[in-house]
């Protein structure tokens, strides 16, 4: 597991692209990603791959050349009537190194310089404080997702 002090943050790489850019092994290492700890370590067989993803915005964070985490931004529409951050993963080797904080305040700007009108997320329940540290509050649940308690979540700006 890396220690916060031992990533070289000069060596962070950190890229948008909408899904429409991505090459073909591009794509395919981020699916990797997501799929290694969406479906293989939350032990969850479900379609991680989804008609979403060409909608969306998709953040890379790389260290080294390698891609240690991701999340995707959702236009307003496609999933709520709010712009939505979803698939916010970050790699076991890189977590409890403020990454998945990082990701989510650069998701907060792209989405705030756009679509002003708030941001809504489907969080699972064990992360909701984590969520709440950045502003977003509880509007429903909690509820089952993929046999995973959730909560959605709002933050206005």
């Amino acid at each position: 597991m890396a220690e916060l002090s031992t990533i070289d943050r000069k060596a962070l790489v950190w890229r948008w692209r909408h899904f429409a850019l991505f090459s073909g092994p591009e794509w395919h290492r981020l699916l990797s990603l997501r799929t290694a700890i969406f479906v293989v370590e939350q032990a969850c067989p479900y379609l991680e791959a989804d008609e979403k993803d060409p909608e969306c915005w998709h953040l890379e964070l790389l260290h080294n050349e390698q891609l240690i985490g991701t999340l995707r931004v959702a236009p307003p529409g496609v999933s709520y009537s709010e712009c939505s951050i979803g698939r916010v993963a970050v790699h076991a080797d890189y977590r409890e190194c403020g990454l998945g904080r990082d990701l989510m305040l650069r998701a907060l700007d792209f989405c705030d310089a756009r679509w002003p009108e708030g941001v809504r997320l489907s969080a699972q329940a064990y992360l909701t404080a984590f969520y709440e540290s950045m502003g977003f509050v509880m509007t429903h649940g909690p509820y089952y997702e993929d046999n995973i308690e959730h909560v959605e979540m709002l933050k206005k700006n």
